[in-house]
């Protein structure tokens, strides 16, 4: 499995405040069958500060431990979508998936379905692949099914959390990963990962899931091929 969306790297935001932590998570992440991630600090405007230099330093003490335990590192962010997306992204401020064209969109549980829109079309103009974050947060999505296929139709991609899916975000957010899954929305299966009790990762306890309840082309292709697709996207 390759892991697009985990808050594992630590001093940076509301993740593992220790490297012994990130490591254990790396570790829980390998037993589970992980062989790469891509390690997505919080952006946003008056929360997170996303400290570059720190964020740096910090992936940088991790790489040999990850090297050692057998996973492949690299660096994204986890945009909370403002006004200054596209400034930040091409100024370097914050970062794409990978250093590719993809970009992991988050937005408040409120978001009204337009703004969501507003923000796609705009980084699709300019290049960008939105992967909207854990889709079943936003109560618009919950309002009409079709606008997940909306945003996908026009170019965006869909990432489900692991733990939704399983049913530890509450009964509903399960029902409606069920949907999602059912019309084959769904692009990107993640652990959205911050540390190894509240919000630990259980990809490979949720694909195990999946395995029982979908086809295994399908299941494959979201929790492993098109995260591969993201990484070869990597321009040398």
């Amino acid at each position: 499995m390759i892991d697009i969306h985990t808050h594992l790297l630590f001093g940076v935001d509301d993740g593992p405040k220790t490297m012994e932590e990130s490591i254990e998570m790396l570790k829980s992440a390998k037993a589970q069958g992980v062989e790469a991630m891509i390690l997505t600090p919080h952006y946003r405007h008056g929360m997170f500060a996303y400290p570059n230099e720190k964020i740096e330093e910090n992936f940088a003490k991790l790489m040999e431990p990850a090297e050692k335990i057998g996973i492949d590192l690299y660096l994204g962010t986890e945009h909370h979508v403002n006004s200054m997306i596209l400034e930040y992204i091409e100024t370097g401020r914050v970062r794409t998936l990978a250093n590719t064209q993809y970009v992991l969109t988050e937005y408040k549980t409120d978001t009204e379905f337009e703004y969501i829109a507003k923000s796609t079309r705009d980084l699709l103009r300019n290049g960008y692949i939105p992967i909207v974050a854990h889709v079943e947060r936003y109560n618009c999505m919950h309002e009409d099914l079709g606008r997940v296929d909306w945003l996908r139709d026009v170019g965006a991609m869909i990432q489900v959390n692991a733990n939704a899916i399983l049913g530890m975000e509450g009964f509903k957010t399960k029902g409606f990963t069920k949907k999602l899954l059912k019309h084959r929305y769904v692009d990107f299966v993640a652990s959205d990962s911050h540390d190894m009790v509240k919000r630990a990762n259980n990809l490979g306890k949720c694909r195990e899931y999946l395995y029982k309840k979908y086809d295994e082309r399908y299941v494959d292709k979201i929790t492993y091929y098109n995260a591969l697709d993201i990484l070869e996207s990597i321009e040398e």
